[in-house]
């Protein structure tokens, strides 16, 4: 009985050895095929340079879902449509800050404005800024000091963090939140200075949070190098002023669309891994990382099953998310699709972190899920997956936790991130090829061997 006993614990690890030796081998395959072709590297160049600005309600956004549409139909996926809902939207035209000098000279600094803002009056608003490290010196300042002034937050992303990302959550509060807070003290308008801990002349912009009933004011982000200079300003002459101007519109209700497709799985259909990324970028911007990027390596996902004619077993689905940068509409209205529609999917993958050389997947799932999606590091390591450990899964899928499917994130190398983010900085010239395919080789292989041995 014990030589039984020992012969079956042999054959399992011999079982197992084979098992993993024949998935590295094919793991090879796959990231030989993403090494060699460049479909998605030419996918996101004419993405951005055709469809740059493509912020929710602006042309560009829906030319890029159809660039898709066409892309993966040449593909013959069994089904690809374009899911259409409704959402509020907002439009920037055009943005200034100028800085009013004692001397009666006027020196522009570069600015883009924040998504809400309000609109100034045609011929601007003067007044004189005063500087803030963060939200909680508002209430010491009080009405008094701040009322009629612009707010100027300036607080720098640190540098002493190593994850940049830490940074960034850090000090965003004040673009965030720091205006809506502005505004309840009298502000006449807010500027923000940008989230990166670059020091260069590009504005980074990103959303602003006006609840429905707070007083809005208009809003800008200034850049780095322009905040050290009007700082240094306000140190010499306090009473400096700015001329601040926004030509802004909202769009109350617009129509628009999450783009979806899919190749069938041939066991168990009804288990939908969906992968996906964001096609809205900011209207400044090309948004080659934020997220053309995640856009195209997840879609390269589906070429690559279907040009290695891997028999899947479940149904892989790509969604590329509208709205992920204003009010993330494109994620609710696309979970509320499947609540309505009764489908659970199976797991859900989302890629907006850049295409930055590959560190890891987090993974917002029970204990026991994450155990099991951590098997597959071992097989992922040769190829720059270092761990992969619990924690978020993305904010376009994050709507999809209420249906308690597993989420997963692919996490990029942080450090170059934050030098694009939401700036006109964020073009295809940024892009590595090499990183790029092994971005989508890494994720086409947790895609292949969740597809194979499941998460439970």
């Amino acid at each position: 009985m014990k030589k039984l006993k020992l012969l079956l614990v042999c054959l399992t690890f011999v079982t197992a050895g084979f098992s993993q030796n024949t998935d590295s081998a094919f793991i090879k395959q796959i990231f030989d095929n993403v090494l060699i072709s460049r479909v998605a590297y030419h996918n996101l160049e004419y993405l951005t340079k055709n469809f740059p600005g493509r912020l929710i309600g602006s042309p560009n956004s829906i030319a890029g879902l159809k660039f898709f549409k066409d892309y993966f139909m040449r593909l013959g996926v069994d089904t690809v449509y374009l899911q259409e809902f409704k959402s509020h939207s907002w439009a920037c035209d055009s943005s200034s800050v100028t800085m009013l000098k004692e001397n009666g000279s006027e020196f522009p600094l570069r600015t883009d404005a924040l998504g809400t803002s309000l609109s100034t009056p045609k011929t601007g608003i003067i007044a004189e800024v005063i500087e803030v490290q963060g939200l909680e010196e508002l209430e010491k300042l009080g009405t008094e000091k701040i009322s009629g002034k612009i707010v100027f937050f300036n607080r720098p992303m640190k540098d002493t963090f190593i994850n940049t990302f830490e940074a960034y959550g850090d000090a965003v509060d004040q673009r965030a939140h720091g205006p809506a807070e502005a505004a309840k003290y009298g502000a006449a308008g807010a500027i923000v200075r940008s989230m990166t801990t670059s020091l260069d002349d590009f504005p980074h912009t990103g959303s602003s949070r006006f609840k429905e009933n707070d007083v809005r004011i208009p809003a800008l982000a200034i850049s780095t190098m322009a905040a050290n200079r009007l700082s240094q300003e306000l140190k010499e002459n306090p009473k400096t002023k700015v001329r601040i101007f926004v030509a802004a519109r909202d769009l109350p209700e617009i129509t628009t669309y999450n783009l979806v497709a899919e190749i069938r799985g041939k066991v168990k259909p009804e288990e939908a891994i969906i992968i996906g990324g964001h096609i809205d970028s900011w209207f400044n911007t090309a948004g080659a990382h934020d997220d053309g990027a995640g856009c195209v390596m997840t879609s390269d996902v589906i070429r690559i099953f279907k040009e290695m004619k891997i028999p899947n077993k479940r149904t892989i689905r790509e969604v590329i998310f509208m709205d992920e940068e204003m009010f993330q509409s494109g994620g609710k209205a696309y979970a509320d699709f499947i609540a309505q529609s009764g489908t659970k999917p199976y797991v859900a993958l989302e890629s907006d972190e850049g295409a930055f050389t590959p560190e890891s997947f987090t993974v917002d799932a029970s204990d026991s899920i994450v155990r099991n999606v951590q098997n597959f590091q071992k097989l992922l390591e040769p190829y720059g997956i270092r761990y992969i450990k619990k924690g978020g899964g993305g904010v376009d899928i994050y709507p999809l936790k209420k249906s308690g499917i597993p989420l997963i994130s692919y996490v990029t190398d942080p450090q170059r991130y934050f030098d694009m983010h939401h700036s006109a900085n964020d073009t295809f010239d940024k892009i590595n090829y090499r990183e790029l395919n092994m971005g989508i080789g890494c994720i086409t292989t947790l895609v292949y061997l969740i597809d194979k041995y499941g998460v439970e």
